[in-house]
């Protein structure tokens, strides 16, 4: 989408009759738009998604009340007060589709009618006003082409983008705008869809309890995901502060070596030993809560195991028996006497066919009680063969080795307790052992959010593995064509190529945005590269070295050029032709990096951009950098006394 004309009559601040001119050309693709604050900047944008989108742009479905409350609101009061008529917005733009150019001139006008407000529009496609039907299919191809969440993404303001760095919602953001821009936040609203459809299905159906099980399976796994990410981010978070953490703690160290740290080299041999003594039975520990957890139970009912093991093999024995029973009647039998030249007579059938089946039947008189599948008698195999394995005796020895060496931990810490409390630098050492309080006690947590992250991908496994039986179920019943199913079927399967496409998408805009911030940013050797995370649109920068580089390190100004460098590269690998609307873009940053957003970043785009701003944010030095990319300019100057606002076609010049 172009914007090439707006038109605002009787709109806000704007009196009368007002037009801006947005045509732009790929080397001129800039409008710059001036003025103070209260100026009608807001107001302007506001106007051009009232036109383009009426009601629905507002989140509403229909022109309901609070619509229209809303838009008398932004009606120029004096025009209401003098009782005058034309209220109206016009929009004339360009859609490119199907290689197919379009020119729309696309009016919204508002009228009093016995003091109710009343709402018109006016199409014209190249040249030709469009009836009821055609304006229909026109408004779904431009929700399409430029849906209203879209054009909030591309209006680009400077504080929301402060704001979003400085409340660490940088993901966040990503992850909406990627989904805004590569569609995929069509296949979420499927999903929803499917998932309500579902539910209606069940309360107007009455389906059997197996449906419903299913669909509480399936929101329980959602449940599980959204926990899942819920606590690896809070991972990362914890583990950003550990490092923070463990950073001053070696500051503290290091100023303590610095005057002089007691017996330095000893301290720290008692300290790594100390370490690697924790870390042995830590493992060990682990290893003995493993066994304890999964395979004790089976060695103290041991006989249990065996028994259980002889009772499906005679089931299987009995059952084969009884298969073969059926199979081998007297014509059979008569024919295989008679295929290896044996005379034969019921009588002799008979006799063989007793000899075969005590061959096979069990040799005890045995009763079905397991029924078990071929894996599940596998499965008590397996076990079998791991009780004949002497694991008892490795466990007991791993616990003998602990508590051997929780004896020599104990004597290494007092040595370390009675060194440092001999040492003169008490207040050094306070803070390096509340230091490392803290950092155990947030290593201690990490471990517990570990234990239930882990928890967690056991319990969803778990789930997985039910709606797998379900389903399993479901086709024995014959329902797989159901709508129920199949709707759960699409929302699998509408999740599995979201994951997909963003992880394709996101590898793109990695390398694009790290060669895009290379651009931009003054210490363009600082970050070697970016990565995102699929999983929660995390950011992780790496220097030249390879080495992971701490965001807080960066400026607020060098985070907004990150933020801009990722937004740049999404919508360059999105394709998508759309405006770009920045307002107050330059706020945070300095005076080079200014230069380089406006000399290097604006040009880049080689798209329509509109540049709204104040002339403390783009002064003299500044607008002589853009100039040469400008294509019309304009001041908004409100008049208090008139309560209006008037525009110029100059930037700030009398």
């Amino acid at each position: 989408m172009h914007l090439n004309n707006v038109l605002l009559e009787n709109i806000g601040p704007y009196k009368d009759r007002n037009k801006f001119n947005f045509e732009t050309s790929s080397d001129k693709n800039v409008i710059l738009i001036g003025g103070e604050n209260g100026a009608g900047k807001t107001t302007l944008l506001q106007a051009i998604k009232l036109g383009l989108f009426g009601s629905y742009g507002l989140g509403y479905k229909t022109e309901n009340a609070d619509y229209f409350k809303h838009v008398n609101s932004l009606l120029n009061n004096s025009a209401k007060r003098n009782e005058e008529k034309n209220f109206s917005i016009e929009i004339e733009f360009i859609i490119v589709d199907n290689l197919k150019t379009y020119e729309y001139k696309l009016k919204r006008e508002w009228v009093y009618s016995n003091d109710i407000l009343k709402e018109n529009d006016y199409l014209v496609e190249n040249g030709s006003f469009l009836d009821d039907t055609k304006k229909e299919v026109f408004h779904a191809k431009l929700k399409e082409v430029m849906p209203p969440k879209l054009l909030e993404f591309c209006l680009f303001d400077g504080e929301d983008i402060a704001r979003i760095i400085s409340q660490n919602q940088i993901g966040e953001y990503i992850k909406e705008l990627s989904k805004v821009v590569f569609n995929l936040d069509l296949f979420e609203n499927l999903e929803m869809d499917l998932d309500q459809y579902s539910k209606q299905e069940l309360n107007q159906m009455k389906r059997a309890s197996i449906e419903d099980q299913l669909y509480a399976v399936n929101l329980k796994e959602k449940e599980l995901r959204e926990n899942i990410n819920s606590t690896i981010n809070s991972l990362k978070e914890k583990e950003q502060d550990l490092k923070e953490l463990q950073d001053d703690y070696l500051k503290e160290k290091n100023q303590f070596e610095k005057h002089g740290g007691l017996k330095k080299k000893e301290r720290e041999t008692i300290l790594f030993n100390i370490s690697g003594i924790e870390q042995k039975r830590k493992q060990r520990s682990g290893e003995i809560k493993q066994f304890i957890s999964t395979l004790l139970p089976f060695f103290l009912m041991r006989d249990l195991v065996i028994k259980t093991r002889e009772q499906l093999k005679n089931e299987e024995s009995l059952l084969l028996a009884q298969q073969l029973d059926k199979k081998l009647d007297n014509k059979q039998l008569d024919a295989i006497l008679t295929s290896v030249n044996v005379d034969n007579s019921d009588e002799q059938a008979l006799e063989l066919k007793n000899k075969l089946l005590h061959l096979i039947y069990p040799k005890d008189q045995v009763e079905m009680i397991h029924g078990a599948s071929f894996s599940e008698y596998m499965e008590v195999e397996r076990i079998f063969n791991i009780l004949n394995q002497d694991l008892l005796k490795e466990n007991l020895d791993l616990l003998h080795e602990n508590s051997t060496e929780l004896k020599e931990l104990q004597k290494l810490k007092e040595q370390v307790y009675i060194n440092d409390s001999a040492y003169e630098f008490e207040d050094m050492l306070q803070k390096m052992e509340e230091y490392n309080k803290k950092i155990i006690d947030l290593q201690r947590e990490i471990e517990r959010k570990n234990q239930y992250l882990n928890e967690l991908k056991s319990e969803l496994a778990k789930v997985l593995g039910k709606i797998e039986k379900i389903k399993t179920e479901l086709r024995k019943y014959n329902k797989t064509s159901g709508s129920f199913l199949e709707a759960q079927k699409v929302i699998s399967l509408s999740r599995r190529y979201r994951e997909i496409q963003i992880k394709k998408k996101l590898q793109d805009i990695q390398l694009l945005a790290t060669k895009n911030l290379k651009t931009i940013l003054r210490k363009n050797d600082y970050i070697s590269s970016i990565r995102i995370d699929p999983e929660n649109y995390d950011i992780t920068l790496f220097d030249n070295n390879r080495n992971l580089l701490a965001k807080h390190t960066l400026s607020a100004g060098e985070k907004q050029i990150l933020v801009i460098s990722i937004i740049w590269a999404i919508f360059e690998c999105s394709g998508r032709q759309v405006p770009f609307i920045f307002d107050t873009l330059l706020g945070r940053l300095d005076k080079t990096h200014k230069a380089s957003v406006l000399s290097v970043f604006i040009p880049s785009l080689k798209r329509q951009t509109i540049i709204l701003s104040t002339d403390s944010e783009i002064d003299e030095y500044h607008y002589q950098l853009l100039s040469p990319f400008i294509s019309r300019e304009y001041t908004l100057n409100f008049d208090s006394s008139k309560q209006l606002t008037l525009i110029s076609e100059n930037y700030f010049k009398g």
